[in-house]
């Protein structure tokens, strides 16, 4: 336990969680990003900072983990809180991403700078709370924005199997970055949450121009240089004999090139 980097097979594990079996965040990095890692910053259980950089783009990631319904006003202002502060710290592009324990539902005709036209269910008490941050720190919710099908929505589902919310939540201070997001039905693994996916733009790495001289080369060998003078001497000859033959410096030039 404690705050780790953990370097795996094929990926890397960056995690902090104090409490066995109990709260804990983390990322799971492509071990072929590890070059575009640039740190990794656990602030508290319930919140942790990835950055990175991909050419001359940096990129901040907060993973997050809400206190639930059952939890105290004091600790549900101590994650906001510590969400602040995360945010303080980061890059000019940021996504703010996790398990909010907040359901939004329906978007309201004010909110249209933070929510998309796609809600799912009805908003609690959690969901304004959720939404007055998002509104406070910019950030556009962007689950909201994609147009799923009602079951390709929730990303929670009860014990009894019987009610499902939309409670996790993707966030992102420049939303014409994010091409999609959507929830991945097919992954195997016991949790009674399900992973939501988003896609990224990152613009391609500026090519360096090539530079090309218009002078032409001058002659090194032997043989260059007697096949140069052998045609200055014919162009030299065909102008002087030529009718249109004038006695202009720059007719000449002219006829030389």
């Amino acid at each position: 336990m404690g705050c780790k980097i953990e370097e795996l097979e094929d990926y890397i594990l960056c995690y902090i969680g104090e409490t066995n079996g109990l709260y804990g965040v983390g990322f799971l990095i492509k071990k072929i990003y590890k070059p575009n890692i640039v740190s990794f910053n656990g602030v508290s259980e319930r919140v942790a900072i990835l950055k990175l950089k991909f050419g001359d783009e940096p990129l901040t990631l907060i993973q997050t983990y809400a206190p639930t319904e059952n939890a105290t006003e004091d600790e549900i202002c101590k994650f906001y809180d510590d969400l602040r502060n995360a945010q303080e710290v980061q890059d000019k592009i940021v996504l703010v991403m996790g398990d909010f324990n907040a359901k939004i539902g329906q978007p309201k005709k004010c909110e249209n700078l933070v929510m998309g036209s796609f809600g799912y269910g009805k908003r609690n008490e959690r969901g304004d709370r959720l939404i007055k941050y998002a509104c406070e720190q910019k950030l556009s919710i962007m689950n909201t924005f994609f147009k799923k099908k009602q079951s390709r929505r929730w990303t929670w589902i009860s014990p009894d199997q019987k009610t499902k919310n939309e409670i996790d939540f993707i966030m992102c201070n420049k939303p014409s970055k994010i091409t999609n997001v959507e929830v991945l039905n097919k992954v195997s693994f016991p949790s009674d949450h399900r992973l939501l996916r988003a896609s990224f733009f990152l613009k391609n790495p500026k090519k360096s121009r090539k530079t090309y001289s218009s002078s032409p080369k001058a002659p090194r060998t032997d043989e260059e240089k007697s096949i140069f003078i052998e045609s200055l001497r014919e162009n030299v000859t065909k102008s002087l004999t030529s009718p249109q033959h004038s006695e202009n410096v720059q007719t000449y030039y002219d006829n030389y090139l």
